[in-house]
């Protein structure tokens, strides 16, 4: 693997607008009126109705998890590791998101005044006409944009140094690299291992013997991820490519209604529940032991 070749840095900043404001003297009226402390409790203003910022805010919060979704651990600072052979993926999913959220930005600022006047009705005395954004204002907070960089080579650092300093910062950032490089081969693991687990907890019967509700995302998650990560695996390892086959062969091709047993659901499968279930604790197990750092350290020591 040729890091610098094979994949980029990728950061992503997103801003917004809580809609929320704390009112200092709603604290203090409270805290008098039941002899309380003033440090004992803040009143948050919510300044819109809920709803005024749902869309806007669901958009940013999938782009944002998008992002975390299609890239890999990388350092402490925000960037993280996009593969080559996920730039296409990544670049179209966040750049629809992003037009997405232009445009309920420009739909929540359209319906700003309207907004704020419903807010005047429920807040009552609590409303201040100067807790409130202008419109333009509102438009520079709401943003979201991702900036790719190439992946600095260890030469980049030691242009400036002498060959004896060299020889040991090149051993000290090749060996920072390789600890990132196993964070994410572990952070693979990680997340194809909890959404497994997450499978076998909610076939897994109560204490009174019902079968749990699930949603569907619970096995559209697992096809969304056995569908990334090969494409992340940048490390060609191996056991991951194989578990993720399995985990997709033998879980995420099943339709959620097959293992669903609701009056609802005519597609219901109690044997194809109670394979499922087996198959979801057998690939758990496996995933068991890649969960630690010291584990994926090893393994993909094996790999290389």
């Amino acid at each position: 693997m040729n890091l610098t070749h094979d994949a980029m840095l990728v950061t992503l900043r997103i801003h917004g607008w809580s809609g929320h404001r704390y009112d200092r003297s709603a604290s203090q009226y409270v805290a008098v009126h039941h002899d309380a402390a003033t440090t004992a409790g803040r009143y948050n203003k919510r300044l819109l109705p809920k709803a005024a910022l749902a869309a806007l805010n669901a958009t940013l919060n999938e782009a944002r998890k998008t992002h975390y979704n299609h890239t890999l651990p990388w350092d402490d600072v925000g960037a993280r590791l996009l593969p080559v052979a996920n730039y296409e993926r990544y670049t179209a999913s966040l750049n629809s998101l992003i037009e997405r959220m232009l445009t309920e930005r420009s739909r929540f600022i359209a319906d700003y005044d309207y907004q704020v006047e419903q807010a005047r009705l429920d807040l009552g005395r609590l409303f201040r006409a100067d807790d409130y954004p202008s419109r333009d204002e509102l438009r520079g907070r709401f943003s979201a944009h991702y900036r790719i960089v190439p992946v600095p080579d260890s030469g980049h650092f030691l242009a400036e140094l002498g060959n004896g300093a060299s020889e040991r910062v090149r051993r000290d950032i090749e060996q920072h690299v390789r600890e990132r490089l196993n964070g994410a081969l572990g952070d693979l693991y990680r997340r194809l291992g909890e959404a497994v687990g997450h499978v076998c907890e909610r076939l897994t019967e109560d204490e009174n013997g019902r079968a749990k509700v699930f949603r569907d995302s619970l096995i559209e998650n697992l096809r969304e991820l056995v569908d990334t990560v090969p494409r992340l695996n940048l490390f060609g390892d191996k056991h991951l490519e194989r578990l993720c086959l399995d985990v997709q062969n033998r879980i995420a091709r099943v339709e959620p209604d097959v293992l669903r047993p609701t009056a609802a659901s005519a597609k219901f499968d109690p044997a194809v529940r109670r394979r499922v279930k087996r198959d979801a604790e057998e690939l758990a197990a496996h995933f068991a032991g890649y969960f630690g750092a010291e584990r994926a350290t090893a393994h993909h020591a094996e790999a290389a």
